[in-house]
C-alpha cells in the first residue's frame, strides 16, 4: 500500500494551475487578442484615411472651381477695354489718327460708344492733362449758331464751360472747349460707361 502511494506523482492539494503556468495562458490569451484586433485598427485607420484624402480631393475642387468662377467674372466685368482708360464710371479713348468730326463719331460708334461725353469737372481736368499737344474732337454739336449745343445723344449742353467760337462742332485744346467747321481733320476722344456701371445701369450726371 505504501509502495504503491509512493509511486503516485506528489499532487498541488489546491485544484488551481501553478502561478507559471497561469501567467503563460494569460499571455497567450493577450497575444491572441491583439493578433485579432490589429487588422480591425488597421482597417480602420485606413478607411480614416481614404474618407479625409476624399474630403481634400472634394475642397480642393470646390476652390479651384470658386477660383475659375472668380476669374470668369473678373473677365466679364473688367472696368474698360484693352486701350481705354477709366476715370469714375466712364471709360476714354484716345485716337491715335485724324478725322472730320463725322468719321470720328462713326469710329467711336464701331466700338459701341460715341465722341466724348464729359459730365463733370473732373473728366475735363483728366481730358486737358492726358490729351497732350493735340486738339481732339468731343461730342458736342449744333445745327447753328441759333440753337443749343447738344451731346451726340441729343441731351441739350449746360454750358457750364464755355465754347470759343462760332462754328457748330466742338473740340477740346489745351484752353478748354472750341468749335470748328464738321470737315476738319483732328484727332477724337471716345467715351462710354464702363462695364460695372452698364452692369449697374447707372446714369450720367448732367454737367
Amino acid at each position: 500500500m505504501r509502495a504503491t502511494e509512493a509511486s503516485l506523482p506528489m499532487l498541488n492539494t489546491t485544484d488551481s494551475p501553478q502561478e507559471g503556468e497561469m501567467g503563460k495562458k494569460l499571455e497567450v490569451k493577450c497575444h491572441r487578442i491583439i493578433s485579432s484586433e490589429s487588422p480591425a485598427k488597421l482597417y480602420c485607420c485606413c478607411g480614416v484615411i481614404t474618407v479625409l484624402t476624399a474630403a481634400v480631393v472634394a475642397l480642393s475642387a470646390a476652390l479651384s472651381v470658386r477660383k475659375t468662377e472668380q476669374i470668369s467674372i473678373k473677365k466679364t466685368y473688367t472696368p474698360c477695354p484693352r486701350n481705354w482708360i477709366g476715370v469714375g464710371n466712364k471709360c476714354f479713348y484716345f485716337s491715335e489718327y485724324s478725322s472730320n468730326w463725322t468719321s470720328s463719331q462713326d469710329s467711336c460708334m464701331e466700338q459701341e460708344a460715341q465722341l466724348a461725353r464729359i459730365d463733370n469737372q473732373e473728366e475735363l481736368n483728366f481730358l486737358r492733362r492726358y490729351k497732350g499737344i493735340f486738339d481732339h474732337w468731343i461730342g458736342l454739336h449744333r445745327e447753328s449758331s441759333e440753337y443749343p449745343w447738344k451731346w451726340t445723344d441729343n441731351t441739350e449742353y449746360n454750358n457750364s464751360v464755355p465754347i470759343q467760337g462760332v462754328e457748330n462742332y466742338a473740340y477740346l485744346n489745351t484752353h478748354g472747349l472750341n468749335s470748328a467747321r464738321v470737315y476738319v481733320n483732328r484727332r477724337w476722344i471716345c467715351s462710354k460707361l464702363n462695364s460695372y456701371s452698364l452692369h449697374c445701369q447707372t446714369p450720367f450726371s448732367p454737367f
